[in-house]
Parts: C-alpha cells; structure tokens; sequence
C-alpha cells in the first residue's frame, strides 16, 4: 500500500501543476498499460495489489477531470492514514497484551501477540511505526532468549538493527543471545 506520506507528497506536486500539465499527466496514466502501472505501484510501495483492479483504475482515470483526479487523492491519502492507524492502534493493543503474558512467563503466547502485531504493520510505513517495529521485535529476542531458542533471538536482533541500527536493545540482546550460544 502506498504511505500517507506518498499520497501527501503526490497531492501537493498535484496542486503545484497547471492545469495543462494535470490534463498530460491523466492522459497518460490512463494511457498505460495495465501491466507497467501494477509494477509503478510495486516500486512506489504499493504492497500486495491482489485486491485492485488496476485496468478498471486506469478506465476510471481516462474519464476523470484534473478537479476529480485531486479530490480522488485526497480521499485516497484520508483512507489509507485510518488504515495505518487501525493497525497500528491494533498491534499497539497486541505489544500490551504480549507484554502481559510476558509478565506470567507464557513466553509462546507473547511470541504469537508480538507475530500478530508485526504482521498488522508489514505494510505500513514512518516513524512511529518503525519505532513499533523495533519495540517488538527487541520482545521477540527476549522471548527466545527466555525460551533458549539463542538463534532466533539473535535473528529478532538483526531484524530490528535492520530498522534502527541505534537500537541500544538489540545490540544488548543480540550480545546476550550470542554469549548464551557459546
């Protein structure tokens, strides 16, 4: 899926543009092929685009006025933020509920919440959700370091080093996983 922060980027270039240039810019979207627009979308962050219709996308754009095109942005940029802050707020639910089974040492249980969240934000994209990421992820290595599962715990570290590379947590837990592996 595309980022607000995209669909924020491409409405304000959009409302920049002359009104000639919007005109070219829609001819040609709605001249493309089917084929390049899926892969355009792949590039920029589409994600998975099983669900869209990008031929019917396409046609709808063909007949779209430059007025329509930036109020369909602006729709789209409003409807994907919500998306992001359902899942977001939902696999902020999920780090709490795994936290608390942390606390009674069901360790699988935490591991299966904090998987769930992490899935939530796979698509999803900024700051706060990379701060989520790495969060989670540093509670993943801590489940299996409690668990003795030492590989996967360093594997939990290197994902969320991959996503901040200043993560005090990680490189801790990843030092404590590789010392317990011997």
């Amino acid at each position: 899926m595309f980022s607000p922060d995209m669909m924020k980027a491409a409405q304000s270039m959009m409302a920049n543009m002359k009104p000639e240039d919007m005109q070219r810019m829609t001819q040609m979207a709605s001249n493309m092929d089917p084929k390049v627009m899926e892969n355009m979308m792949k590039g920029m962050g589409g994600g998975n685009n099983a669900n869209i219709d990008t031929k019917a996308a396409l046609d709808q754009m063909k007949n779209m006025t430059p007025e329509q095109m930036k109020a369909s942005m602006a729709q789209a940029q409003s409807q994907m933020g919500a998306q992001k802050q359902y899942m977001y707020n939902a696999a902020e639910m999920l780090k709490n509920e795994g936290n608390v089974e942390v606390k009674k040492e069901a360790y699988p249980a935490a591991l299966a919440k904090y998987g769930k969240a992490l899935e939530n934000l796979r698509d999803h994209v900024g700051g706060d959700v990379d701060t989520l990421k790495v969060n989670l992820l540093n509670n993943v290595a801590l489940c299996h370091l409690k668990t003795e599962n030492f590989d996967k715990a360093v594997e939990a570290c290197e994902d969320a080093l991959k996503i901040d590379s200043r993560s005090f947590k990680a490189y801790f837990r990843r030092g404590q996983a590789r010392e317990a592996k011997g």
